[in-house]
C-alpha cells in the first residue's frame, strides 16, 4: 500500500500545469537526465531545465542534482518520483471507471512486446489494434518494445498493462494465456559454409564450429542440439540476430515467419529443419490479480473472441 499522504499532496491543489511538470519530471527520471528526455518530450533540454526548477520551487524541494558530476536524483526526489507515479495510475484507473459508466471505456492501454511480431502469420497484433481504435475511440494505446527481461519487470512493476510476448519461463506473480505457438529453425546465411552442405551430411561439430548465436534472454535455449559453450554472440532482440546471420559469420535460430522473405529470395537457409526446431508460445501475459482492470480484461475479452489472432493461428474447433 502507498502512502495516501505521498510527497506530491504538497501540492495542495493539483492543477494542470502541475500536472504536466510532474510528467516532465516522471520523464527526466526515467530518461535518466536533461538531454535523454529531449527526445521523449520533444522539447529543448532548456526548457526542461525550465519545467524542473518551476516543480521544484512550487514543491519547495530539490529534486536532482545536475551539472558537472552529472544527474542524479535526490533520496526526496525519488520519493515524489514514486509517489507521482502512484497519482498518475489513480488517475488512469478513475478514467477507466468512469468510461465504464457510460459503458464506454477510457486511458491509456500500455501495452510492451518484443520486436519480430510485425510479419507473424498467426498473429494479427495490427488488426486487433484497428479494431480497438475503432470500437474504444477513448481509449489511448502506448506500444513499448523491450526485450522480454525488461518485460517482465515492467509487468510486475504495473508500468505496462500487458505484454505480447513468447513464454520463454514462469515467472512468479505473472499470468500466461495462449494465443499461438511460433517455430523457430535454425539458420545460416548464403555465404556461410554451411550453406550448401546437405542437411545429412551437417554434424553437431559441425555447427558448435559454425559460431552458432544465443538468446541472452532465454538459458540453454538449444541445449538439446549442441553444447551451449560453443556460442560465439549473444542478442536480445529478433533483429540482432538476423542482422547476424545475414553477416554470413554466425548461425542461428529465428522465427519461421520473421526468415520467411530471406528464404524465398535465397539468402537464408534452414539446417536440417526437420530435426532443429524449437516451438515457441506466444500469448498475452500480465500481473496475476489484475485480471478486473478494465483495459486489461478488454484485452483478455478481445483474446477470447480471437481478435488477436489469424485464422491459422486460431485453434480447430
Amino acid at each position: 500500500m502507498h502512502n495516501t499522504k505521498g510527497s506530491w499532496i504538497v501540492l495542495g491543489n493539483v492543477s494542470d500545469k502541475d500536472l504536466r511538470l510532474l510528467r516532465v519530471f516522471v520523464s527526466v527520471v526515467e530518461s535518466g537526465g536533461f538531454s535523454l528526455a529531449t527526445a521523449h518530450l520533444n522539447v529543448a533540454e532548456s526548457t526542461i531545465s525550465t519545467h524542473i526548477t518551476d516543480l521544484e520551487t512550487r514543491l519547495g524541494i530539490r529534486l536532482c542534482e545536475r551539472g558537472r558530476s552529472g544527474f542524479r536524483v535526490t533520496t526526496r526526489g525519488q520519493e515524489v518520483y514514486q509517489e507521482t507515479l502512484v497519482l498518475f495510475e489513480q488517475m488512469d484507473e478513475y478514467r477507466e471507471r468512469l468510461g465504464l459508466l457510460r459503458t464506454q471505456l477510457e486511458g491509456t492501454l500500455r501495452i510492451g512486446m518484443p520486436d519480430g511480431l510485425l510479419a507473424h502469420d498467426q498473429l494479427d497484433i495490427s488488426g486487433w489494434l484497428r479494431f480497438v481504435s475503432d470500437s474504444q475511440p477513448s481509449v489511448n494505446v502506448e506500444l513499448l518494445m523491450e526485450t522480454p527481461r525488461v518485460l517482465e519487470r515492467m509487468l510486475l512493476d504495473e508500468k505496462i498493462h500487458c505484454a505480447i510476448t513468447a513464454k520463454h519461463r514462469s515467472v512468479a506473480g505473472l499470468e500466461f494465456r495462449l494465443l499461438a505457438n511460433e517455430r523457430n529453425q535454425f539458420y545460416c546465411n548464403n555465404t556461410h559454409m554451411l550453406f550448401s552442405v546437405p542437411d545429412e551430411c551437417i554434424t553437431v561439430e559441425m555447427i558448435e564450429a559454425a559460431a552458432p548465436i544465443a538468446r541472452g534472454y532465454i538459458e540453454r535455449f538449444d541445449k538439446d542440439f549442441f553444447d551451449p559453450s560453443a556460442h560465439r554472440s549473444v542478442v536480445h532482440h529478433i533483429e540482432s540476430a538476423a542482422l547476424l546471420i545475414l553477416s554470413g559469420r554466425h548461425v542461428g535460430f529465428l522465427p519461421v515467419h520473421y526468415a520467411k522473405p530471406y528464404v524465398e529470395t535465397g539468402q537464408l537457409r534452414a539446417l536440417k529443419p526437420n530435426k532443429i526446431f524449437v516451438d515457441v508460445p506466444m500469448g498475452v501475459v500480465f500481473k496475476k490479480g489484475r485480471e478486473q482492470n478494465l483495459l486489461i480484461s478488454t484485452v483478455l475479452k478481445d483474446l477470447a473472441a480471437g481478435r488477436l489472432t489469424t485464422q491459422v493461428g486460431k485453434p480447430s474447433a
